[in-house]
């Protein structure tokens, strides 16, 4: 198997990457190599590391000289050339951790935390530290365009990454898509195309089409690397809670990339030393209207059965994951369950996050609060356990879709009138005004 010409700076970086790994099989491949996908399991490969040069390169280098992004730990990351990574991702990771004591009043929850990546630099959502790893591996290996398939929040990270790296932006999207994120992909400078299918047909043909005419795909080609950059997540979390895990983290899925890569993460860092990370529980959250990987955990099944989605959270609309059996796994491993929550249970949740904590979440957001409701409803969390639900992109992006409320329209600019006003909003009548 030939290698690739690689290019390089010949600057390294701290990263103990020593290759790829079959999950099934454990056949073995460099880090030069293209594949992303085991050649007789098609499973997606993994990076393996040196986790005790790791541990030695980590202590070497304190945490006051480390930069506050995505690359704060890279000896646990796979990329191994400087200049790659230096043009990507510095402005990416290291979203707040905020103590939700109003939320969490509402739940009876003393101790909840919320993982906002809404917050999270270009694009707002916790796609720009996978796709961060993508278009730095894409420098690294000297090619010049980058093409994703996308529910939204993908392509966005697509064009603005690539757009800072100066390659073009190809963004294949499903038939489903709030049209905002396209038009934000244009803006961002990316070609796009949005196909007439579901998220699930086009990944497939978009791998097809990669293989055909050689463009990388951030999320198909390039995924091993890609898949790295969720464990960033899990580093965050940890290291912003003063070295202690949770008991719980609360993750909504698609793919699958997010938690099955964050329970990796947990797993390295008490590797290194860093932590003790055993005793945390993931909760895996899905919409019922695409809820594959929590059917699977919920009803002790050995595989995912892929379904049809039918849900708001277009985000999460991914019927047949590809790490599903991964996050089954880990949600097993640690003792976690699943929850599914409706459509109307994740938009209450949206109005409930915004009206206590002042956070405006997509509905993947709101399907890890909802989801977070059922769980301690069925006491799976205790009232005093440390748990951290995760926010996986910004509600301004969805706010088209959101269900109109009822508000005061029209009222006449004269004090009379709007006091009259200010009383009918006071007590929340409104319903049927300004229609």
């Amino acid at each position: 198997m030939a290698a690739p010409n690689i290019h390089s700076s010949g600057q390294p970086t701290r990263s103990c990457a020593t290759g790829m790994r079959c999950p099934s099989c454990g056949q073995t491949f460099e880090l030069t190599e293209t594949e992303a996908f085991c050649p007789d399991c098609s499973r997606c490969l993994d990076v393996t590391y040196d986790y005790e040069l790791a541990a030695e390169r980590i202590k070497g280098l304190g945490l006051s000289e480390r930069p506050q992004n995505i690359w704060r730990f890279e000896e646990l990351l796979p990329i191994m050339d400087a200049s790659a990574q230096a043009r990507v991702g510095q402005y990416s990771g290291f979203t707040p951790l905020i103590h939700a004591q109003r939320l969490g009043a509402e739940l009876g929850l003393s101790n909840l935390y919320i993982k906002d990546d809404s917050t999270m630099r270009p694009t707002l959502s916790y796609k720009d530290r996978v796709v961060s790893m993508s278009v730095a591996r894409l420098l690294e290996l000297g090619k010049s365009e980058l093409g994703c398939v996308s529910t939204g929040n993908v392509g966005h990270s697509v064009s603005a990454l690539a757009a800072k790296a100066g390659v073009p932006a190809y963004v294949f999207y499903p038939n489903r898509l709030e049209p905002t994120k396209a038009r934000a992909c244009r803006a961002l400078g990316a070609r796009v195309c949005q196909l007439d299918g579901n998220y699930d047909e086009a990944n497939r043909e978009c791998r097809r089409l990669g293989a055909e005419v050689g463009l990388e795909f951030a999320n198909i080609s390039l995924r091993p690397f890609y898949s790295e950059g969720a464990k960033t997540e899990g580093f965050e979390i940890i290291e912003q809670l003063g070295w202690q895990s949770p008991e719980h983290i609360v993750l909504p899925a698609a793919g699958g990339t997010l938690s099955s890569r964050a329970h990796k993460g947990l797993i390295e860092l008490e590797t290194v030393g860093l932590a003790q990370t055993a005793h945390t529980k993931f909760h895996i959250a899905q919409p019922a209207g695409c809820a594959p990987i929590a059917t699977a955990i919920i009803s002790g099944d050995q595989e995912i059965h892929p379904v049809t989605p039918t849900t708001i959270a277009h985000s999460l609309a991914i019927g047949a994951p590809g790490d599903g059996m991964l996050v089954v796994d880990a949600v097993r491993q640690r003792g976690g369950v699943a929850a599914t929550v409706t459509d109307a249970e994740i938009w209450a949740a949206v109005d409930l996050l915004g009206a206590t904590e002042g956070i405006l979440t997509e509905p993947a957001g709101g399907t890890s609060i909802a989801s977070l409701f059922k769980l301690v409803e069925a006491g799976h969390i205790g009232a005093d356990d440390v748990t951290v639900a995760v926010l996986t992109g910004n509600g301004l992006k969805t706010i088209e879709d959101h269900p109109d409320k009822p508000w005061l329209m029209g009222i006449p600019c004269h004090v009379d009138a709007m006091r009259d006003a200010l009383e009918q909003l006071r007590e929340g009548a409104t319903a049927g005004v300004g229609a």
